[in-house]
């Protein structure tokens, strides 16, 4: 019994740090699942919203000179963009992201879906229709800043330190033609 007795410190020391292990191990990958899950779920959005707003670019294509997106049969392109599955997409990648992002990225993404909501509308107008083009730029810029934003929020959300520039590849400030895509 006193051999008991002189282990038992060392036993409930052992006992002791293998659940505190347990505890941190447990602990550690329920936050590397819910931050491997945001991301995933940004990813998501953003490659739903790039894939709507590449369309539109598309539709729009030939009333931009300059643009260097591949146009879109304007009908084709109308029917793809009412269509089910590019909307549950984004709807689906939407949901997604409410359930698992902070108020400040949802609020973001918020504001990233209404500016390519508006840029649709330039490719609803009509064929025989005037463009207006400065208000497509206009527009474009608003996309492109409410992207950086989004991924602003993002990336503090979890912990990834800014970029010092715009995440646009092709991003210019000014509204000329140089920003048309």
């Amino acid at each position: 019994m006193d051999n008991l007795l002189a282990q038992l410190p060392a036993l409930i020391g052992v006992t002791l740090g293998v659940i505190g292990t347990l505890a941190t191990t447990m602990a550690t990958d329920a936050a590397r699942w819910r931050r491997e899950r945001f991301h995933d779920a940004c990813l998501r959005y953003t490659r739903a919203l790039r894939s709507y707003s590449q369309l539109v670019a598309g539709i729009t294509a030939g009333h931009r000179p300059g643009a260097t997106t591949p146009p879109v049969d304007h009908v084709a392109g109308l029917a793809r963009l009412s269509g089910e599955e590019l909307d549950r997409a984004v709807t689906d990648a939407w949901e997604e992201l409410c359930l698992l992002a902070d108020a400040d990225t949802v609020a973001a993404a918020r504001r990233m879906r209404a500016a390519a909501k508006r840029m649709e509308g330039f490719a609803r107008v009509g064929t025989d229709s005037e463009f207006d083009g400065d208000g497509w730029d206009t527009e474009a810029l608003k996309l492109r800043r409410a992207r950086d934003a989004f991924y602003a929020a993002a990336r503090s959300r979890m912990g990834v330190k800014a970029l010092s520039t715009s995440s646009s590849l092709i991003h210019h400030d000014d509204v000329g033609g140089s920003s048309r895509r």
